[in-house]
């Protein structure tokens, strides 16, 4: 008689419940390292990315003013766009006028560039407002006749994003009378949750 071979039986195919969790503790794991790689890469993007719009800020913001003050006569400087209270030598506001006179007559008034804060209360951050207003003929009247309604508070062309003033809370250092010191710090948003800032500090002098 022939003999009967023996046939081992062979495993069915198939996936333990421990074989099951061990794959996925592994798939966890390089996923979270994935997600925070990704993290990483994008805060850092964010980050370079503000502070590339913080220097190009800067740099707008200190050729515009010094060009403007170049040709102005002389300056005015108050504590708020709505607080008209002028501060003269040593002290600093929010709000700065720079005024240029008739070429023909030094009386009259030709044309006023304003910049200013727009914040919500005094300590706070807020965008860098602008305004410039030419009159032709040339105005006879008073300086602050002349400046815009504090009711168009917040509805001129922004300059700056983001800024806090850095001279006792304000932007702008009156100097002797002679000369602003524009000193401050840019926000721009960063990686999450925070925010990319730089200072400037810089000064202008009319030419008159």
């Amino acid at each position: 008689m022939r003999g009967f071979r023996k046939y081992k039986k062979r495993r069915k195919a198939g996936v333990t419940l421990m074989e099951l969790l061990v794959g996925m503790a592994i798939s966890t794991v390089v996923l979270g390292g994935s997600i925070s790689i990704f993290l990483m890469g994008s805060n850092t993007a964010a980050n370079g990315t503000g502070r590339l719009l913080i220097n190009r800020d800067i740099r707008n913001f200190t050729n515009e003013m010094i060009e403007n003050a170049r040709y102005s006569d002389y300056f005015k400087t108050y504590t708020s766009y709505t607080d008209r209270t002028e501060q003269n030598d040593g002290a600093s506001g929010d709000f700065l006028v720079l005024v240029h006179r008739d070429i023909n007559d030094s009386d009259k008034i030709s044309r006023i560039i304003g910049y200013y804060r727009w914040t919500q209360g005094d300590g706070e951050e807020g965008p860098v407002l602008m305004f410039d207003d030419e009159y032709n003929p040339s105005s006879s009247s008073d300086l602050d006749t002349l400046l815009p309604a504090t009711s168009s508070y917040g509805q001129h062309h922004e300059v700056i994003e983001l800024s806090n003033g850095l001279s006792d809370g304000k932007l702008f250092y009156n100097f002797y009378d002679r000369s602003i010191v524009v000193r401050g710090e840019i926000i721009h948003d960063g990686k999450v949750g925070e925010q990319v800032t730089n200072t400037y500090n810089f000064t202008i002098s009319p030419r008159g």
